[in-house]
C-alpha cells in the first residue's frame, strides 16, 4: 500500500493518520496473503499543493517481470467520519477492479485472499481519526 499526499492540510492529516494505521495493519496480516499477482493500492490524498487528476479508482502500471499491478485510489478532500473504514472499502473496490482487468489480459487472479484480509480489517474496527 502506498500514499501520495498533495500537501499537508487539516483534512490530509486526518487521511494520513488513517492510511498510516491501515498500512501498519496490512503489514501485520500480509504474511497470510498468497497470490499470483502482486497488488499495490496507492491512495492519492488532495492537499494544498496537489490534487489527484482523477476521481475514484483506476488501474495503474503493470510490471510483467514481477507481476506487480498498481491500483490508484483518489480520496475526497473532506474525510468522512471514519476515514479508516472508507479506505478499507476503497481497497475492496480496488481489488474488485482487478478482476475485469485480469480477465481482459488473461492473467490469473483470485481476489479471495485479498478479500479475506480486508474482512479481517473490517471486523477489527478502528478508533476515530481527528488528525495527527
Amino acid at each position: 500500500m502506498g500514499t501520495i499526499i498533495g500537501g499537508l492540510t487539516i483534512e490530509s492529516r486526518i487521511w494520513r493518520a488513517a492510511l498510516m494505521q491501515l498500512s501498519r495493519d496490512i503489514s501485520q496480516l500480509r504474511e497470510q496473503l498468497e497470490s499470483e499477482l502482486n497488488i499495490n493500492v496507492e491512495f492519492h490524498v488532495p492537499g494544498h499543493i496537489l490534487a489527484p487528476e482523477f476521481q475514484g479508482i483506476r488501474t495503474g502500471t503493470f510490471r510483467k517481470a514481477d507481476r506487480h499491478l498498481k491500483i490508484q485510489v483518489s480520496v475526497p478532500v473532506h474525510p468522512p467520519e471514519d476515514p479508516y473504514a472508507c479506505a478499507v472499502k476503497a481497497m475492496r473496490e480496488a481489488i474488485g477492479a482487478v478482476v475485469p482487468w485480469s480477465q481482459r489480459r488473461h492473467i490469473a487472479f483470485d481476489p479471495e485472499p485479498f478479500l479475506s484480509l480486508l474482512a479481517q480489517l473490517e471486523s477489527k474496527g478502528r478508533p476515530m481519526f481527528s488528525g495527527a
